[in-house]
């Protein structure tokens, strides 16, 4: 078992899927744009700017969504999204998550 595993296996399971979410600064990066508002993948590329490859933004939305942090308008059933495609993040359960790791840590 590695290090933060163990430190973290004791902490609830959304709490350290948060944590998860914050060791990485590209899911970071396209997830605080995403709470701002709902962006197509050529408005979030132009939000992002250089910062990020495209790659990168790629993995970082198919993590999210993986996590359940944002949801995505494409069709029930598709692997590869449009390009027209809309994300939204889920400020409900970023809240939720977040209220969870303040408990957590506060005890």
């Amino acid at each position: 078992m590695a290090r933060d595993d163990n430190l973290m296996r004791h902490a609830p399971e959304r709490v350290a899927l948060f944590q998860e979410l914050f060791s990485a600064p590209s899911r970071v990066l396209v997830l605080r744009a995403l709470l701002r508002k709902p962006l197509s993948y050529a408005e979030l590329f132009d939000v992002i700017g250089d910062t990020m490859s495209r790659p990168a933004v790629h993995a970082a939305l198919i993590d999210l969504r993986g996590m359940g942090y944002i949801e995505d308008d494409a069709p029930d059933g598709v692997v590869r999204r449009p390009q027209a495609t809309v994300f939204t993040a889920r400020r409900d359960l970023v809240t939720r998550d977040f209220g969870q790791v303040l408990e957590f840590v506060l005890g």
